[in-house]
Formats: C-alpha cells, sequence, structure tokens
C-alpha cells in the first residue's frame, strides 16, 4: 500500500495519547517540539518518553502504528527494539562478571572454541568494547542482506562472520560491529545453562518489572505492536525483514515505559553494583578515540558515550528490520530520553535530540534539509541487442561511501535480465523491478528514483555495473550469465 509521505507531517500533528504533567518545562513547549521532530523526521509512527530522575515529563505516542488501519500510536505502543537493547546486554554480561562466572580478559575461545578466531585472541571485555576487531555482519552485503527473511538459529548468525577478515587487530582500535554482541549471547548461553531470552526475563526484565518485553519474531502474536516501515521515494512501504534472521540481542519487544524501569533499575543498583555501571560508562583505550568527526563522544562497554554540547550522556541509538530506537541518559541532569519509531533510519536520536535540548535549555539542532524532489523518470525503449549486451550476474562492492571498516568486505550480488522484453535488475535475496532507460542514456528504478544505475561498455557488452544513492556508490564486474543457477550460486 504506496501511502504519499506528507500525508504523516498532517497524521502526526494531529494524533497521539495524553501527556501527563511537567515538571519545569511547560506541558504545550515540550510536546509541540516531540511533534515537529516527529514530523520533521518523516516517520510513519513514535513513542516518546521523557523523564528527570523518576518524574515522567512527557509520555506520548505520534502518527500511526499501523498504516492500513490508521491507528493511532500510543504511549503504549510495541516495537521490536534495535538500539538500546544492547546496553542491557552488556548489563547480562556484566551480571556473570560480578557472580564470578565470567573475566572482563577471559579469552572467549575458553567459552566458544568452535569459533575460527584466525590466530587471534579475542577477550570478553573487548566484546564489550567493541574493539574485537571482528568484521561486523551488517555490512558484508548478501550473508544478511540476501537472507533477511530467513530464520536463523545461534550457529547460523554467527556464520555470517566467522570466515570474514579481521578489521584490525584486537584491542587495537575501536570499530562498531553488532558481531561482538551476538558472540556475547552465546557466551552468556554457554555459562548460565540458559537460552539467552530466558536469562533476561529472568535476571533483566522481570526484576526490572518490564511487563511488556519479550522475545519476538514475524511469528509473534504481540498486543499493541506498531508495524513496520521504511520509507521509498515519495511513500512507505512494509519492511518485511525477520528479527529471528539476526543477533539474538534484536530479537525483543518492548515499550518505552518498559526501558525505562530497566535502565532506573540499573542506574539504581538493582540489576548491577554502581561500581560495575561506572566501569561500563567510562571509556578507555581506542574507545576515547571512537570518532574523528566528534571527538566528544566516546565508547565504554555497550554504551555510547555521548553528548549535547557540554551535557554528557550515555545510551544507544540503532536502526533495523523497518524500526529505529534511541535511549540516552544524561547523569549530571538525571535526565532520560527515550524514543521508539516503526520507521527505519536514525529517526529516534534525532528526536530524542530534540527533546533533550529542549529540556537542557539549548539550541534547537538545524532543520534537516529538505528532501530534494523525485525526479520525473522516463522510460526509454530498450531494444532486445541492448538487453542482451547489459544482463548478466555482478557482484557489486563499496567504491565510496563507506562508514565502518567492515564495508571493506561489502559485496553484494544482483543481475540484470530479460523478462519477457523488459529490463529487470534483482538483489539477491529479494523482489525484482524494472529498469527503466532515461534520457541520458542511464537507467533507474521506481524505488529509488534518485540513485542512477550505469553501466560500462568494453567491446559493445556490459563489464561493470553502478549504483548510486545518497550514502554509498557500489560497482562491480559481470561475472557470469543472468540465469538464475549462475545468480544464486555466485551469491552463495
Amino acid at each position: 500500500m504506496r501511502i504519499p509521505c506528507s500525508l504523516f507531517a498532517t497524521a502526526i500533528l494531529a494524533l497521539g495519547a495524553n501527556a501527563v504533567s511537567l515538571a519545569n518545562t511547560p506541558r504545550s513547549d515540550l510536546d509541540s517540539i516531540g511533534r515537529q521532530a516527529v514530523a520533521q523526521s518523516q516517520v510513519v509512527g513514535a513513542s516518546v518518553l521523557v523523564a528527570k530522575g523518576d518524574h515522567i515529563l512527557l509520555l506520548k505516542g505520534y502518527g500511526v502504528s499501523d498504516i492500513g488501519l490508521e491507528a493511532a500510536s500510543k504511549a503504549d505502543s510495541v516495537y521490536h527494539v534495535v538500539g538500546p537493547m544492547l546496553p542491557f546486554t552488556g548489563v547480562a554480561v556484566m551480571q556473570q562478571v560480578e557472580r564470578g562466572k565470567l573475566s572482563l580478559d577471559d579469552d572467549i575461545a575458553k567459552y566458544l572454541p568452535e569459533f575460527p578466531a584466525q590466530g587471534h585472541h579475542v577477550t570478553i571485555r573487548q566484546l564489550l568494547s567493541n574493539t574485537s576487531g571482528i568484521v561486523d555482519y551488517h555490512y558484508r552485503g548478501d550473508p544478511l542482506e540476501s537472507t533477511y527473511r530467513q530464520p536463523k538459529a545461534m550457529d547460523e548468525v554467527m556464520a555470517l562472520f566467522a570466515n570474514g577478515q579481521w578489521v584490525h587487530e584486537p584491542g587495537t582500535q575501536w570499530d562498531w560491529s553488532v558481531s561482538n554482541f551476538q558472540l556475547l549471547t552465546g557466551i552468556l548461553e554457554r555459562v548460565t545453562g540458559q537460552s539467552f531470552a530466558e536469562y533476561m526475563q529472568q535476571n533483566i526484565f522481570a526484576p526490572a518489572g518490564a511487563a511488556a518485553t519479550t522475545s519476538c519474531d514475524n511469528t509473534s502474536v504481540i498486543h499493541g505492536l506498531a508495524h513496520a516501515y521504511q520509507r521509498v521515494g515519495d511513500h512507505y512501504e512494509a519492511a518485511t525483514e525477520d528479527s529471528s534472521a539476526v543477533s539474538y540481542d534484536l530479537r525483543f519487544c518492548s515499550t518505552v515505559s518498559d526501558l525505562f524501569h530497566i535502565w532506573r533499575a540499573v542506574q539504581l543498583g538493582k540489576l548491577l553494583k554502581p561500581e560495575t555501571l561506572k566501569v561500563m560508562t567510562t571509556a578507555e583505550g581506542p574507545g576515547i578515540k571512537m570518532t574523528t568527526s566528534d571527538p566528544k563522544t566516546h565508547y565504554g562497554m555497550a554504551f555510547i558515550l555521548g553528548h549535547e554540547d557540554d551535557h554528557r550522556d550515555v545510551g544507544q541509538n540503532g536502526s533495523l528490520l523497518g524500526y529505529s530506537g534511541s535511549m540516552y541518559h544524561f547523569s549530571a541532569d538525571d535526565l532520560t530520553v527515550i524514543v521508539l519509531t516503526n520507521t527505519s533510519g536514525q529517526n529516534a536520536k534525532s528526536i530524542g535530540s530534540a527533546l533533550a535540548r529542549k529540556v537542557l535549555a539549548l539550541a534547537p539542532n538545524p532543520a534537516p534539509p529538505a528532501r530534494a524532489q523525485q525526479p520525473i523518470l522516463t522510460d526509454e525503449p530498450v531494444s532486445a541487442d541492448e538487453r542482451s549486451k547489459f544482463t548478466g550476474t555482478y557482484v557489486l562492492k563499496v567504491v565510496a561511501g563507506g562508514y565502518h571498516d567492515s564495508f571493506a568486505q561489502y559485496r553484494r550480488t544482483y543481475r540484470v535480465f530479460d523478462e519477457n522484453g523488459r529490463l529487470m535488475i534483482q538483489a539477491l535475496g529479494e523482489t525484482p523491478e524494472r529498469l527503466l532507460k532515461q534520457n541520458n542514456g542511464s537507467f533507474a528504478t521506481r524505488s529509488s528514483a534518485q540513485a542512477p544505475v550505469t553501466f560500462v561498455m568494453h567491446d559493445h557488452n556490459a563489464l561493470t555495473l553502478q549504483l548510486t544513492n545518497s550514502e554509498l556508490t557500489l560497482a562491480g564486474e559481470r561475472v557470469g550469465p543472468a540465469d538464475p543457477q549462475t545468480f544464486h550460486r555466485t551469491g552463495i
């Protein structure tokens, strides 16, 4: 169902549950900032929570949780949680450190001897601090992207990165890798004898009073679950990836209120000793130099140590599977801001930042640039001879725009083929679509109208294929014909 995105700016400003009373910031002001931030982020729906200490300043839903049903988002809408759950995985591991079942300097081979370390020695500390050097399977291309709809067991998820090259020597630098958290969940199961979901329920969720938090996947029937969406051009489409295709700590559904209860239980010493939390929220070694673009942002153990101007915060944000999440706490101000949305992209972080800056009396962030107008695509005729020159299976890699070291291993298999007189393009594991010839000789697809598709010709046949969007440029050679056997065999 294709719904113009412009309709959601109106819907977001019109829908929402009642906000509760505020402390120091006027209710209308904070709610107005929330509405504006959600509208600017162009999400389908969102739930937000702002609290100072235990006092809730804002708890509200904006937009819709289901486009087809036009169901309003609520304060207690349920979302697949991407981002804010990772620190709690770290908390679970540190509980075992406190109980003497693990040591931060243990080699992971002690618990996962089957994992191919390729001669490297990786510690639990390095997994928690994202300094292990293990490639992030999210950025390898085919292994995950072609199997997003395929549920996986724990060893199948590990297989997505077990054969990857190390991006750096363990302990020498920081580089984000969700693979670290998958290994941590495996280690936790080995030392506790419980499934990860069982352990989290008994040791994290239940003690914190998080009654709405549960393990979930695409087969789960969950009351109040917001449907997932992704923006495609000027409309939204359902996101159909399966959460059980990714790391075990990305397989939970929750609400902003439950995440707040869990965080407060951590912060108040109910789940961890205060000195343990201090270790987790202190940067050391490569985590101090997390990014050159913002020297003030660091990384501890399963926590980003960020800031809004000079106000320091700890937390995590992320996006996957058609959802986005952000949870940050400003310790000196005792301010917590949690946002969950049902739209892919880092929109939850930008919404949370706007709300935090309002409460902290900081200048608002600059308004995001207006989206470029969708180009008008043409559909020039492509002769049978032309189609035969372009068809083939291509393996593409990132040639510009990769923002993690893991992107050096990115490989994505495409095929261009002739389907009954129509030139088509298909990424492995995805739905094929028309390649439309433009007036300038390039091609485009309706789903990515602003991303040109070009061919480099050699001896009158296509030699390489290049795809360019706002984030990445992919290019690669033709490796064989476009038949299904070559296509699927190449992408294994």
